[in-house]
């Protein structure tokens, strides 16, 4: 009898052991949570649902959608470093480079907040240079009035190919409420931006949205600005006073 109860004892102990070596087992992956902010092209908000979300590399690719408060859940996701995309119809694509997954749940703790692709078009551009300083005339259509913001953004190279993908210098988003916007850029800021005196420089200038869902590309080594309208007119040139 006492070698029964041994038996059954060295049973249990023996199931307990297999139980706990299971529970051991090394978690290799866990859901990824986050949120966006989505606006129009201004400052309007807008729903924030039905944005695609991706773990770009993964296989098959792992995928959410943002719900009415712009949140989502990337499930069951490997451990490892990814780039996350976030897409929707008329916003240009967001990356997030780098993006370090391990141990339990993660969460995106930078919330985007991202707009609609610019309907702005860049009808004419001019730059005339007085006074140690470069004016640059942006006439955009439709044209910016207090009641109809526009939004606009130049480039800045030595090439006379200057474009949204082959630059030296990029202004920032500029807000124009009268047709043409007029910006102004001084010898200290040209000779800033790595330019010289007497050196050629050619413009080109886009509509681009509040928002302009930029990013640096780590693989182009460079920014990135997915809400241009590359609608725009012909690079234009001055030299460096």
């Amino acid at each position: 009898m006492k070698f029964k109860i041994l038996m059954f004892i060295l049973a249990i102990a023996t199931v307990s052991c297999s139980s706990d070596d299971s529970n051991d087992e090394p978690i290799t992956k866990a859901n990824i949570t986050g949120s966006v902010n989505l606006y129009d092209e201004g400052t309007t908000v807008l729903d924030d649902s039905n944005m695609l979300v991706k773990v770009v590399g993964t296989n098959p690719l792992i995928t959410a959608l943002t719900n009415s408060n712009g949140q989502f859940v990337l499930e069951d996701v490997p451990f490892g470093t990814y780039t996350i995309e976030y897409e929707k119809a008329q916003y240009g694509v967001f990356k997030k480079f780098n993006f370090n997954h391990q141990g339990n749940a993660n969460v995106i703790t930078e919330i985007p907040s991202l707009g609609k692709t610019s309907s702005t078009q860049v009808t004419d551009l001019q730059v005339n240079v007085a006074n140690g300083q470069a004016v640059i005339s942006i006439t955009t259509s439709p044209a910016g009035n207090n009641s109809n913001r526009r939004y606009v953004r130049y480039f800045l190279s030595t090439s006379s190919t200057v474009s949204n993908t082959n630059f030296m210098y990029y202004s920032p988003v500029f807000v124009s409420q009268i047709n043409p916007y007029q910006s102004t850029i001084t010898q200290s800021n040209l000779i800033n931006a790595g330019f010289t005196s007497g050196q050629t420089v050619y413009v080109k200038a886009y509509g681009d949205s509040y928002w302009s869902n930029e990013y640096f590309d780590v693989s182009l080594n460079k920014k990135v600005f997915p809400n241009l309208n590359t609608v725009s007119a012909n690079a234009v040139s001055f030299v460096v006073p």
